[in-house]
């Protein structure tokens, strides 16, 4: 299972018109990973399902979202650019997905159409389980002020880290994030900064875990210089970055030869899908297979 041109199905998957199917509404959405870990997961298991890609433009997003109840589809997850835009076809958002203000898995339930967010959820449990922190108490500084940053740091606030500091190159939308942070979760201090080499060098000082939440590294832009160079970095930091292509990005890779601790963006990719799995299916997902199914696609 290499590449992204397309899904090659585990052997013992057959179509059939009992076949129960699940997918992903993205634009574009021939770079994502997540068919191969699904189908593997659904054929450990001995489940009837599928996983398809789904390319939906902007204009027919209405129409797709619709055709879940149509074709009784039983969900989907929801990428770029559409997490925001599914909100308002929903009949029921998750109060965690309302919080984010973003959903990235519909579960179909006869037909009602309700939407979860995964995402802050498994880098969670990718943080806990991969790297073996607990960020309670924590001071995390996140690059960038997207859909992810955001999902990331509710979660991450929600489960009591003591500190955020946005640091973007708008600060505006940095701002923003941060406020929206501190009405959510009042205990949480939330801070904003420009992405600036000097502002940087006084405010890495104490921060225990940094995450990149920007694209800047993802393929095919792979020698771009990192959104922080990691010479500013203080010892003992985790440094995370959710861009899982590559799998080690030049972020990950300067950081872990300065000997610092890294946590690649595959982890929280398994997670957000393990989650999305068992809300599909009401089944404990094969975790060890669908991380052995990722990591092969991903080479």
């Amino acid at each position: 299972m290499a590449g992204s041109s397309g899904t090659k199905f585990p052997g013992n998957i057959a179509i059939s018109g009992a076949t129960r199917v699940t997918g992903i509404f993205g634009d574009p959405v021939a770079h994502s990973w997540s068919s191969y870990m699904h189908n593997a997961a659904f054929a450990e298991l001995g489940l009837d399902m599928v996983y398809v890609p789904w390319r939906v433009r902007a204009e027919d997003l209405e129409n797709a979202v619709e055709a879940i109840r149509s074709l009784n589809l039983v969900g989907v997850n929801v990428t770029i650019p559409h997490k925001v835009a599914v909100l308002p076809y929903l009949d029921e958002v998750t109060p965690q997905a309302r919080l984010i203000g973003a959903v990235n898995t519909i579960h179909n339930q006869d037909g009602r159409l309700v939407g979860y967010n995964t995402d802050g959820a498994g880098f969670l449990e990718s943080l806990r389980r991969e790297a073996g922190v607990d960020p309670k108490g924590a001071t995390v500084m996140l690059a960038g002020a997207g859909g992810a940053a955001r999902a990331v740091a509710m979660a991450l606030a929600a489960v009591g880290a003591r500190r955020i500091v946005f640091a973007n190159r708008t600060l505006e939308r940095a701002r923003d994030l941060a406020g929206a942070v501190a009405v959510a979760v009042p205990s949480c201090e939330a801070h904003a900064i420009v992405l600036d080499e000097a502002v940087l060098r006084q405010r890495l000082a104490g921060v225990d875990i940094f995450i990149n939440a920007s694209p800047v590294g993802m393929h095919p832009a792979v020698d771009q210089p990192p959104v922080v160079e990691p010479a500013l970095f203080p010892p003992g930091i985790l440094v995370c970055d959710l861009v899982y292509n590559p799998l080690e990005t030049r972020l990950l890779r300067e950081s872990r030869e300065r000997d610092l601790k890294i946590l690649t963006g595959d982890g929280m990719l398994l997670y957000q899908g393990v989650l999305a799995f068992e809300i599909w299916t009401g089944r404990q997902a094969p975790v060890d297979i669908m991380r052995a199914a990722l990591k092969d696609a991903l080479g």
